[in-house]
């Protein structure tokens, strides 16, 4: 098995995008619906979820909401609300709980008699973004939830978002030097967290080492074997997930195989200084929070280390803890 090491990944996906699927026997020729929302919200924060109508064809399409009498188009530029809420006998949006639970009904709007004409330019899109705890209060509760959307009376369809709300988590670890909390990019690096998250809760971590430490540069652990050539037992690997946080002192980042982008399993590392060399080589999925943390990283960094850079003392990961992220972290 080849060793992993520190170098080799980050590109970042804040958006899930959700593109059109069959609209059935009401489809509109040439027009798709899409929908992209973050895959993780903080509770009690906006869920703003972006809607938008593409025509796909070369020719103009002109698009009315069925049931009211169709208006001079308005100038100002977006997809007007009452072509968001075009379902028909719904508004179009369904939101779905995990218990299968439905709402399709937005509170607070209400269907007008006119709506403006919608002119779409060949191969143009036009969307707008709008807040659907306004009009869902169903969302402004924890829970996993699908949303999907049927604009002009199902004659687009796009395909399901998947949304978690839930208090935003972060990780800390204990070591005989002091505590790390590792504070987490959920928008950025989605799969990444997810995959971290998982192995934190289920105490993969506890016991692990930081098995290498390179003077000045990083610090790197949580290898099953202790020697830098684990992975997760079930053998799971996550894609790269590239975004645009620079690698500086305090940034954690997945570990890799030589040459494989997507090899992240279960290692990572965490940055003593800014490595410009790293910075999309590598996913950054999360960096240090609080004095204690760097205070901490000082002192692992400062033990001696042999001639293949594995620590002469033991830099153990004693237990670690999952916690909810102070209020008002995004």
């Amino acid at each position: 098995m080849m060793r992993l090491n520190s170098f080799g990944i980050a590109l970042a996906v804040l958006f899930v995008g959700a593109s059109h699927a069959a609209a059935g026997d009401n489809a509109i020729p040439g027009i798709a619906a899409h929908l992209r929302a973050s895959q993780h919200i903080s509770i009690n924060q906006p869920i703003w979820v972006q809607f938008s109508i593409e025509n796909t064809t070369d020719e103009p399409v002109t698009l009315t909401v069925p049931g009211c009498e169709p208006a001079i188009p308005s100038p100002e530029m977006g997809l007007p609300l009452s072509h968001v809420f075009s379902g028909g006998a719904s508004s179009g949006i369904q939101v779905t709980t995990e218990s299968g639970r439905q709402w399709d009904q937005p509170i607070g709007y209400r269907t007008p008699t006119q709506a403006p004409i919608l002119l779409l330019a060949p191969r143009s899109t036009v969307g707008t973004t709008l807040d659907l705890r306004e009009y869902f209060p169903s969302l402004r509760g924890a829970g996993q939830f699908r949303l999907s959307w049927k604009p002009y009376a199902a004659g687009a369809i796009s395909e399901t978002v998947l949304l978690t709300i839930a208090p935003r988590k972060q990780v800390e670890m204990e070591t005989d030097d002091g505590t790390l909390t590792i504070s987490l990019y959920y928008d950025e690096a989605p799969q990444n967290v997810a995959n971290f998250l998982d192995l934190a809760k289920s105490g993969f971590y506890a016991g692990k080492m930081f098995h290498r430490l390179e003077p000045g540069y990083m610090i790197q652990g949580g290898c099953p074997r202790g020697d830098g050539t684990g992975i997760r037992l079930d053998g799971k690997r996550v894609p790269a997930e590239f975004n645009n946080h620079a690698h500086r002192k305090g940034t954690v980042s997945m570990a890799l195989l030589d040459d494989d982008p997507d090899s992240g399993s279960c290692q990572f590392f965490i940055c003593n200084t800014r490595q410009k060399d790293w910075d999309g080589r590598y996913t950054v999925f999360g960096e240090l929070t609080g004095d204690t943390s760097f205070q901490t990283l000082d002192l692992l960094m400062a033990g001696p280390v042999d001639d293949h850079g594995r620590p002469k003392r033991p830099l153990y990961i004693r237990a670690v803890r999952v916690v909810d992220a102070p209020a008002g972290t995004q």
